[in-house]
């Protein structure tokens, strides 16, 4: 009986004994999925957006010289001209007459003249009456000049290279001094006024190379070099900003009245940290990321030096080859496990 007893005693311990050992078992820790990107060294510039028309170097209107009806027209819309390349004549029959009669009178007073230094010289005439032949042919030389230079404004000629945007009238037409002929675009620059904050004029230098790019929305930013032509001295008293002239080369996409977005750079930060924003956490006040260290989170305070867009530049708290967890971090504490995916 005594031995029945202390069996079942024994066993009693021993089984006490075994719930015990299960109930003090450690769990597994947890771990958490995430992802992780190596920090490599960046440049990155800080750049601040201003929009801009695009306008041609030179928009010219063209005027009538002279009076009368257009007879020719040689150039047409959307036509190429050089400079001094006819564009229109206007029919000029009074002109041609006062010319023929200017080359007349000049070549009467020429051979008088001619005439008038020989008799200078075989001294047969004063001093005098060949000084009056002399001033007639001068004069006449001056009267052929301005009727030729008058007749040659019948023809009316570009004053630049450029582009024919407009001809006005028609042949047959009657036109009068000072109506318009042509619109000239003169594309061989194109510039684009925009207006600085003060705040940021300082970072702007005239022959400064800048990027520019068409403002359309979903497009490419296919960005294009311009120099600062110009930077105005005063600011606009109503807007306290300052007028900028971007020069840029003729170019398919950047055509005369697009809007257009230059980019004025800051700062440029070279080798540096850059990292996602979304990738740092607020705690405590503090801002800090986590780092993958051989499957442990390490959690790093960070301190930014600049926030460019969606990006950050970090001046303390990480270095080149840390491998700075990017999705899940907001699942972590300091020494969490992870499981990289």
């Amino acid at each position: 009986m005594k031995r029945i007893l202390l069996f079942i005693t024994i066993s009693i311990v021993v089984l006490s004994c075994g719930k015990k050992e299960e109930q003090f078992e450690q769990p597994k820790p947890k771990t958490t999925n995430v992802k992780v990107e190596p920090i490599i060294l960046k440049n990155i510039d800080d750049s601040y957006t201003v929009p801009g028309i695009a306008e041609a170097w030179g928009d010219i209107i063209v005027p009538a010289e002279v009076s009368g009806q257009v007879s020719v027209i040689y150039k047409g819309e959307g036509d190429i001209v050089a400079k001094d390349e006819p564009i229109l004549k206007i029919n000029t029959v009074n002109l041609q007459a006062n010319l023929n009669s200017a080359k007349v009178q000049l070549d009467n007073d020429y051979k008088e003249y001619v005439r008038q230094a020989n008799l200078y010289k075989q001294k047969s005439i004063s001093q005098k009456q060949f000084d009056a032949s002399k001033r007639a042919y001068e004069l006449s030389k001056v009267a052929y000049q301005l009727a030729l230079d008058e007749f040659n404004k019948g023809i009316v000629k570009s004053p630049v290279s450029g582009i024919i945007d407009d001809i006005i009238p028609s042949v047959g037409e009657f036109i009068n001094i000072g109506t318009d002929i042509a619109r000239l675009i003169d594309q061989s620059k194109l510039k684009i006024y925009v207006n600085i904050p003060e705040r940021y004029v300082k970072y702007l230098k005239e022959n400064q190379e800048i990027d520019v790019y068409l403002a359309d929305i979903g497009s490419d930013k296919n960005i294009k070099k311009g120099i600062v032509g110009f930077i105005s001295v005063v600011a606009d008293s109503q807007t306290l900003t300052h007028k900028a002239r971007i020069d840029i080369a003729p170019d398919e996409d950047i055509r005369p009245g697009r809007i257009t977005r230059v980019d004025i750079i800051r700062q440029s930060y070279n080798n540096a940290i850059v990292i996602d924003l979304y990738s740092i956490i607020d705690k405590n006040g503090k801002k800090v990321v986590f780092v993958n260290n051989n499957g442990i989170a390490e959690e790093r305070p960070v301190v930014i030096e600049a926030m460019i867009g969606d990006k950050a530049v970090i001046k303390s708290g990480l270095k080149a080859g840390d491998e700075l967890v990017i999705s899940g971090q907001q699942f972590l504490e300091n020494n969490s496990h992870i499981n990289i995916i």
